[in-house]
C-alpha cells in the first residue's frame, strides 16, 4: 500500500499547473516518491486539444526513456554472465567486422562516448527496419569518438540488436520478461492495443504519417523499425515509471531487482571530464543535465524528447518523476528543460531527507 505524504494545491503542483497556462505544456503527470512509497501524486491539465484532462494513470510516450529500459535488460544479462562490457560489437553482430563500429565495444555505447556522429536522421535514408539498419552500418563516425561524449539514439538503436541477439528473441519480449514482469510494470509496452487510446496523451502531427500522433511511436527512427526499437517506443504511465524509481533506490540499498554492484555499476561516472557525466544508460548529474540545483551529485536520470523524466537520488533517497507531451501540438516549445528543474528544486526542498 503506498503511502501518499501530501497530494493538496502543493508548491509542485501549484508550479506545474503554471507551466500548463505558460503552454510549456497542455498536461502532465508527475510522482515523488521513496523506498517506502509515494510522496506525492498528482496531475495537471488536459491530454491535448480538445481532450479530457489528464489523470495519475494517463499514458504517455516516454520516447527516450526508453533507453533506460534496454539498459535495465542488458544489466540482466550481465547479471546472468552473457556479456562483459569489454565486448566488441563485431562479438555479437558478424556483420560489422571489417566495420570500424565493429570495434566499438558495449561500455562506449551505454556511455555515449562513441564514434556516432549523433542527429543523424536515419529514417530519411529507410524506408523499412532492414534498410534504417544498413543506413546505421553505413554512419560516417567521429575521430574522437572515445574522448568526448555525444548523445545519440544509433548507439542504442544497437545496443537493443546486441540485446536480442543475445537473448535470441526481439527487444519488446526481453524487456517484458526481464524487467516489465519483475517489477510489476502492467501498463508499459511496446505497441500499445488500441483499446487503450483514451488514456494516451497525442504528441504532434508527423508529414510522414499525414496525421496526428496518438497511440503509436512519435521517433521516426522507431517508427522506421516498426515501433519496436533500443531508442524509443515505450508508453507508460506515472504509477509504473514509479516502479521503476522505487527498484533503483532499492537496488542500490538492498540489492533487490539489481544486485547491489550492479546498480552501483550503471551509476558510476564513466565519463568525467567528457562534457557530460555518463553511467551505463544514465545521465549522471553534472554539466548539461536536468538535475536542477539540489539534487546530489550522485543522483542519476533520463530525459525523453517527448517531456518525460525521471531522476532518482540515492543520496537524498528520492526519485521525481515527470511524464508530459510538450511537443502537442508541435516540438517547437523550449520551455521543459527549465521546468524539469525547478520540478526537481521543489522536489528536493519538499521531501529531501
Amino acid at each position: 500500500m503506498k503511502e501518499i505524504k501530501h497530494i493538496n494545491r502543493s508548491k509542485i503542483k501549484n508550479y506545474l499547473d503554471s507551466c500548463v497556462v505558460k503552454g510549456v505544456f497542455p498536461g502532465a503527470s508527475w510522482i515523488i516518491g521513496n523506498s517506502k512509497g509515494v510522496l506525492e501524486e498528482g496531475s495537471v491539465g488536459l491530454l491535448g486539444e480538445g481532450l479530457g484532462p489528464v489523470k495519475i494513470d494517463s499514458i504517455y510516450d516516454i520516447a527516450s526513456l526508453t533507453k533506460i529500459f534496454v539498459a535495465l535488460a542488458l544489466m540482466k544479462q550481465f547479471e546472468d554472465g552473457l556479456f562483459r562490457l569489454e565486448d566488441r560489437v563485431d562479438y555479437f553482430l558478424p556483420n560489422f567486422e571489417n566495420n570500424p563500429l565493429g570495434e566499438v565495444n558495449i561500455q562506449s555505447l551505454m556511455t555515449h562516448a562513441n564514434p556516432f556522429p549523433g542527429g543523424t536522421r536515419l529514417y530519411k535514408k529507410a524506408a523499412s527496419r532492414e534498410e534504417l539498419l544498413d543506413a546505421l552500418r553505413s554512419s560516417e563516425l567521429r575521430s574522437d569518438g572515445n574522448s568526448r561524449v555525444v548523445y545519440t539514439c544509433e548507439a542504442f538503436i544497437l545496443l537493443g540488436e546486441i540485446a536480442s541477439i543475445i537473448d535470441s528473441v526481439k527487444l519488446d519480449k526481453i524487456i517484458q520478461r526481464r524487467v516489465l514482469e519483475p517489477l510489476g510494470m502492467k501498463e508499459t509496452c511496446f505497441l500499445p492495443s488500441k483499446d487503450l487510446l483514451e488514456r494516451i496523451a497525442p504528441t504532434e502531427y508527423c508529414s510522414i504519417r499525414g496525421k496526428l500522433i496518438r497511440g503509436e511511436v512519435h521517433d521516426e527512427n522507431a517508427m522506421t523499425m516498426g515501433g519496436v526499437c533500443g531508442n524509443a517506443g515505450i508508453f507508460s504511465c506515472a504509477n509504473d515509471m514509479a516502479r521503476l524509481g522505487k527498484a533503483m533506490l532499492d537496488s542500490l540499498d538492498k540489492g533487490t531487482f539489481l544486485c547491489k554492484a550492479s546498480a552501483e555499476l550503471m551509476i558510476h561516472n564513466f565519463t568525467p571530464g567528457m562534457g557530460q557525466n555518463r553511467g551505463l544508460g544514465w545521465m549522471i548529474a553534472g554539466p548539461g543535465s536536468s538535475a536542477g540545483d539540489l539534487l546530489s551529485c550522485r543522483s542519476f536520470g533520463h530525459t525523453g524528447f517527448t517531456g518525460t523524466s525521471i531522476w532518482v537520488d540515492p543520496e537524498r533517497k528520492l526519485y521525481a518523476l515527470l511524464l508530459s507531451n510538450r511537443i502537442h501540438p508541435k516540438r517547437d516549445n523550449l520551455g521543459i528543460f527549465r521546468t524539469r528543474q525547478i520540478f526537481h528544486n521543489l522536489s528536493v526542498l519538499t521531501y529531501g531527507e
